[in-house]
């Protein structure tokens, strides 16, 4: 068994992409957190990582934008 799972990005910088994650984070109540995109694409200065976290109710494997954090 991996200790990884690929969860999909929708929508933001990352759209499209692929992120490998611990598989613990698919047993918390709200999958996701944030990470540097790796080209930093259009990161303000003062917020250069993403949030991407998992829709209430929907599939932990799937993470959606949710905006610029640092």
């Amino acid at each position: 068994m991996s200790d990884f799972v690929t969860v999909t990005l929708v929508g933001g910088p990352c759209d499209g992409g692929t992120l490998d994650v611990p598989v613990g984070e698919m047993f918390d109540p709200s999958p996701g957190f944030d990470f540097v995109p790796e080209d930093g694409s259009g990161a303000p200065p003062d917020l250069p990582r993403v949030l991407y976290t998992a829709a209430p109710g929907g599939p932990p494997d799937v993470w959606h934008w949710r905006g610029w954090t640092c």
